[in-house]
C-alpha cells in the first residue's frame, strides 16, 4: 500500500483541482489518498458522487495559534454542520487577513490587485496565493523570496490569522465525528522530552494520531517519533503535504510512503477509527 493522507487542491493553496490531484497521484502509486484543504471541504467536496482512480477520504487543515507551525488534521466520513460551520467561519476569516496583508504590501510599495487574487482563489485564500502573484508581478524572483522578505511570520507584511486553539479545535471535532492527527511535529521544533509532554496534553484533550511520515520529519528520523507515538496508544499517519510539483518544501505524492514500514496497517486503523467516530457522534 501507498498511502498518501495530507494533500491540498486548488479549493486552498494547491495548485491542481481535485480531480487533477487524484489523477496525479495514482499514475505516482498512491493506492489511498486524503485531500486536506486549508479551512475548507470544498475539494474533497467537488468529488462526491463522481468515480475516481483511488479512494479518496474527507479531511481538512487547521492552523491553530498555540504555538507557531502547530496544525491538526481532521479525517472523517462527512462533516456535520457545526464543523462545516467553524470551518467557513474559518476561510471568511483567512479572506480578512489576506486584504491586510495586500494592504500592507501597498504601503510598502508592493501594489497588488486584491479582487483579482480572491477571484483567481477556488477556496480558501492564504499567503501562497499572495507569493504566486507578487513572483508574477515580478516583485520577487520565487516564493520562498516572497516568505522571505514579506510574507513570513516575522516579515513587514505578515499578519497573524484568527484561529482556533488546540483546546477548541480538537472537541469540535471529535463531537462532530471526526479523528483529528497532529500536522508535522517537526515544524514545531520541539525536542522529544517537549514533544512527547505536549503529545500528552493533547491526548488528553483527544488527539487520537500523529502525522510521523511527513517530509518535515525525515532529517530528525521517523523510527524514534514512530516509537513514541505507539507506545502511547495514538494512531500513525504520514503524508506528503503536497501543494505543488517541484515544491522544495512539501513533498510529492506517496513520498513518504517507502519508509513508513507499517503504511498497511495504520491506514486500516485510521479508517476504522473514522468509521467509529462517526458512530460514537
Amino acid at each position: 500500500m501507498t498511502p498518501d493522507l495530507h494533500m491540498h487542491t486548488t479549493s486552498s493553496d494547491g495548485t491542481l483541482s481535485p480531480r487533477e490531484l487524484v489523477a496525479m497521484a495514482a499514475r505516482q502509486g498512491v493506492t489511498i489518498m486524503a485531500i486536506t484543504d486549508h479551512d475548507t471541504f470544498d475539494g474533497v467536496d467537488a468529488l462526491q458522487g463522481t468515480e475516481t482512480a483511488i479512494p479518496v477520504l474527507t479531511g481538512t487543515e487547521l492552523s491553530l495559534r498555540d504555538m507557531r507551525g502547530l496544525h491538526l488534521l481532521g479525517y472523517g466520513m462527512g462533516a456535520a454542520a457545526e464543523l462545516r460551520q467553524a470551518v467557513a467561519d474559518l476561510a471568511a476569516r483567512r479572506f480578512t487577513r489576506a486584504k491586510r496583508m495586500v494592504d500592507k504590501l501597498q504601503t510598502l510599495g508592493y501594489p497588488l490587485d486584491y479582487d483579482a487574487i480572491r477571484a483567481e482563489c477556488k477556496g480558501t485564500v492564504g499567503r501562497m496565493h499572495i507569493a504566486r502573484t507578487m513572483v508574477s508581478a515580478g516583485y520577487v524572483s520565487d516564493i520562498r523570496e516572497a516568505f522571505g522578505r514579506f510574507l513570513g511570520d516575522d516579515g513587514p507584511a505578515y499578519v497573524a490569522g484568527e484561529r482556533l486553539s488546540m483546546a477548541e479545535a480538537l472537541p469540535l471535532m471529535r463531537r462532530n465525528g471526526f479523528v483529528p492527527v497532529l500536522a508535522h511535529p517537526a515544524e514545531l521544533g520541539k525536542d522529544d522530552v517537549t514533544l512527547r509532554a505536549l503529545l500528552g496534553t493533547w491526548q488528553n484533550q483527544g488527539l487520537m494520531g500523529v502525522e510521523v511520515y511527513h517530509p518535515s520529519q525525515s532529517g530528525r528520523g521517523f523510527s524514534a517519533l514512530d516509537a513514541m507515538v505507539r507506545r502511547m496508544g495514538m494512531l500513525v499517519t504520514g503524508g506528503s503535504d503536497f501543494h505543488h510539483v517541484n515544491d522544495s518544501h512539501h513533498g510529492q505524492p506517496g513520498c513518504t510512503a517507502a519508509f513508513w514500514r507499517q503504511a498497511q496497517a495504520d491506514t486500516d486503523a485510521l479508517v476504522t477509527a473514522m468509521r467509529l467516530a462517526v458512530i460514537n457522534e
